[in-house]
């Protein structure tokens, strides 16, 4: 299979697990450089080494060399260096009962070195999603238990405000282009500007980040019907094949048109 002559891979080395606002990468090996997209994402993670440690430098200088780690959103990541670690990433974004649960484990720390035997029980499963044939029910429950084992507690609950929880209904109906605050403000029955407020309040980003990463999605499923990437992206919403390509590199940190793409990763979409 090829995009635009470029060759898609035919065999993964690893898969990452995606929802709106949460990813979970699991991996032989995972390395993030400084210029890595991926460290733009407003993130908690937590890094687990399967199988052996994995070390992470940050912008202070500081070096982390462990089996298991929670990182701050704000913690200054610039290199992760996981070779043959069969890495675990949990990636909570801001509005996740997750990232709610574990910001509170940082407090003002930038990470917080753990032990590993903690998960002990869970590394075999985290190895084996590899392949990427985790069941939708046991990647949600890999996020929970994950979570409730740091805290010692259960999952809290996440509670949206009803407008914004309407407004996630439109846009999941619409396009991407047809996605513009003149049209979602009013529909909730708020004013362009605390819709604005009130929305990146209960998700972490702004209206336009939100849409653009759902229409990589969907073009995203629609590519893997077998629709060539520019139907797919003018079928999603995006104004031309090089709106989608940057939209897709944000998201996964990687291009899509890279012809020497180190994370030949196997994308998975799953749902509450």
């Amino acid at each position: 299979m090829t995009i635009n002559d470029t060759p898609i891979p035919t065999t993964f080395e690893g898969t990452v697990y995606y929802r709106q606002r949460s990813v979970l990468v699991l991996a032989p090996s995972f390395v993030a450089k400084p210029d890595d997209r991926t460290f733009r994402r407003k993130s908690v993670r937590l890094l687990l080494g399967c199988s052996k440690p994995f070390r992470v430098e940050f912008t202070t200088g500081e070096t982390l060399e462990t089996r298991a780690a929670l990182i701050a959103p704000g913690a200054g990541c610039c290199r992760i260096y996981g070779e043959d670690a069969d890495i675990a990433l949990f990636d909570f974004a801001k509005a996740t009962p997750e990232y709610q649960a574990t910001e509170q484990l940082l407090l003002d720390l930038p990470y917080r070195s753990l032990d590993l035997d903690d998960f002990l029980p869970w590394l075999p499963t985290l190895i084996a999603g590899q392949q990427g044939a985790l069941a939708n029910h046991e990647i949600i429950q890999l996020m929970t238990t994950m979570v409730e084992t740091l805290t010692g507690a259960p999952l809290p609950t996440l509670s949206v405000d009803s407008r914004v929880a309407q407004a996630l209904q439109l846009i999941e109906a619409l396009p991407l282009d047809e996605i513009t605050l003149a049209r979602l403000a009013p529909a909730v029955k708020l004013s362009a500007e605390r819709f604005r407020h009130l929305f990146k309040e209960s998700t972490g980003i702004n209206v336009s980040t939100y849409a653009r990463q759902l229409a990589v999605w969907r073009a995203l499923e629609a590519i893997e019907k077998g629709i060539t990437i520019t139907q797919a992206s003018h079928q999603a919403g995006f104004y031309d094949v090089s709106h989608f390509y940057r939209a897709y590199a944000d998201l996964f940190g990687v291009n899509l048109c890279e012809k020497s793409n180190v994370r030949k990763f196997r994308r998975v979409r799953y749902f509450e």
